[in-house]
């Protein structure tokens, strides 16, 4: 059994746990489908030069053999380890499975949609954290421009990959930005952001982010 098979099970907001997280944490690098990701990790790290500001791939979710690679727009504080910069104390994690509302959101729809987790990926345009101890803040098109090359080296490393949902404005902006320089063969399905202030002022959200998670589904023949 591999660490990701022990996180099938996975509830809600589990990373709250400290055991769970304390888990998550020591597989981040002991899962083979997580371990090339999380050396790049490593490795953008010492290029940026800002210890923990971009968070780990989650161990739990398809790593290397992802199917579905789902893009926000950049890390949050709960997504941010408490040795991070600017002294964040969420998990070090980009996961479903993290304490905020998105991530909630995240869960529950994925959950509604059929979408197993352990087939895609979650993460970033911008895979570092942006903003200020107090607030985060949206990336711009420079940081997405800066950012690309990394995207790229997560992407070259997903084979399987068939469907990227970019997730939000910026998230769109930032995949067809890639897209036009390095043109991948996969099937792009743009949505809302799943943040709760996106569900407040836009009611009809929540569904068409479900329809669009359907559609995944169907396309990866899991719904």
């Amino acid at each position: 059994m591999t660490s990701r098979d022990r996180f099938r099970s996975t509830a809600l907001r589990a990373l709250r746990d400290p055991d769970a997280l304390s888990a998550r944490l020591q597989a981040v690098r002991t899962e083979p489908s997580a371990l090339p990701l999380n050396d790049g990790v490593d490795r953008l790290r010492g290029r940026l030069g800002e210890g923990e500001s971009v968070p780990w791939f989650d161990p739990a979710s398809g790593g290397i053999e992802a199917r579905s690679l789902f893009l926000l727009e950049a890390p949050g504080q709960k997504s941010m380890g408490a040795g991070a910069a600017l002294r964040r104390t969420g998990s070090g994690i980009i996961s479903i499975d993290n304490g905020d509302p998105t991530a909630r959101n995240c869960w529950m729809l994925r959950a509604e949609a059929g979408l197993p987790y352990w087939e895609s990926l979650h993460w970033n345009i911008v895979p570092w954290y942006l903003g200020t101890a107090d607030r985060i803040a949206a990336p711009g098109q420079t940081e997405i421009q800066r950012a690309a090359p990394f995207l790229h080296e997560v992407i070259s490393m997903l084979p399987a990959l068939e469907v990227v949902v970019p997730m939000g404005r910026k998230a769109q902006a930032g995949w067809a930005t890639y897209q036009e320089r390095y043109a991948p063969k996969v099937h792009t399905l743009p949505t809302w952001h799943p943040s709760p202030r996106v569900f407040a002022s836009r009611p009809a959200a929540r569904q068409e982010i479900l329809d669009v998670l359907r559609r995944a589904a169907e396309l990866l023949g899991a719904g």
